[in-house]
């Protein structure tokens, strides 16, 4: 499950796969830096594994977020501004 100050990337609709794809590596190659990992860490980061990394990984982040908060946001009648 995502924690609060997990690194992720988001892009805008339509970004072609290739563009998705060099930002999803490179974010990769950044979470496995020693350096990045432990300043990420000092920060308080969780760093999440290679397995939950990547944009599925982050679709059904944000699926079952959606599913967990809307029940919630409807009944205290919250509204966008």
């Amino acid at each position: 499950m995502h924690q609060p100050g997990t690194p992720c990337l988001l892009a805008p609709k339509g970004t072609p796969k290739a563009a998705l794809d060099m930002l999803t590596d490179a974010l990769d190659k950044a979470l496995d830096d020693e350096n990045v990992r432990n300043r990420l860490l000092d920060l308080g980061c969780d760093i999440p594994a290679k397995s939950k990394r990547g944009p599925q990984s982050l679709a059904a982040l944000v699926t079952s977020e959606i599913a967990r908060w809307t029940p919630i946001i409807k009944a205290a009648s919250i509204k966008a501004e």
